[in-house]
């Protein structure tokens, strides 16, 4: 099982036990349409995601979250150089760790914002295509590190315990490769979300 995985779960099964006694909880399943940008020449195509949230209501308007984000592999088009073709694919995972103010309206709907810190983990992965005489190959690296989160979403109410949610993503990461490469990177996540929640 993934390390990330691993932290999450050991991270809301901490926060469940010291909340037994609380008012309010809520558990968010998201699918986001993504849009990563690491600055230079690389235009990676719209990719998709995942979000799993849990919400602990310390106040009516006022939660603190925790959450698992995981990217699918996103591809740039293939480019040409002087040696052959190649692309590039970039794929992350964070755990998200933060705050959910909302307010919710007499009728059955809430807006909400999401703002906190995340501990992310990005694969960059190279693919390079020859001619027919030099064979090609993938080559990846990995990297870990802190960034922040931003998000503002709107939710309508089926009923007291379920919800739609529509929901607008940033996750910034900073100074990825850095120290391991000589032109390290911010990654900018960009993300529509539409997804369910559970209140219980």
């Amino acid at each position: 099982m993934s390390v990330f995985i691993q932290l999450f779960f050991i991270g809301l099964m901490t926060l469940m036990s010291v909340s037994v006694h609380a008012r309010e909880m809520q558990l968010d399943a998201s699918v986001l349409l993504t849009a990563m940008d690491a600055g230079g020449n690389d235009n990676f195509k719209s990719g998709k995601g995942l979000a799993l949230q849990y919400s602990y209501y310390l106040k009516k308007w006022l939660a603190a979250d925790i959450g698992l984000f995981v990217s699918d592999q996103t591809f740039t088009d293939t480019r040409r150089d002087v040696v052959g073709d190649y692309r590039v694919s970039i794929q992350s995972k964070s755990i998200l760790l933060g705050i959910k103010p909302r307010h919710r309206f007499a009728a059955p709907y809430e807006v909400y914002a999401r703002l906190g810190m995340q501990y992310w983990q990005t694969e960059l992965e190279v693919e390079e295509y020859f001619n027919d005489s030099v064979p090609g190959g993938k080559t990846s690296a990995t990297d870990t590190g802190a960034g922040y989160y931003a998000s503002l979403g709107g939710a309508h109410y089926i009923s007291e315990r379920v919800v739609v949610q529509l929901e607008l993503r940033h996750m910034t990461q900073r100074d990825v490769f850095e120290g391991e490469s000589d032109n390290p990177f911010d990654l900018r996540i960009n993300a529509l979300s539409f997804g369910f929640g559970y209140r219980f």
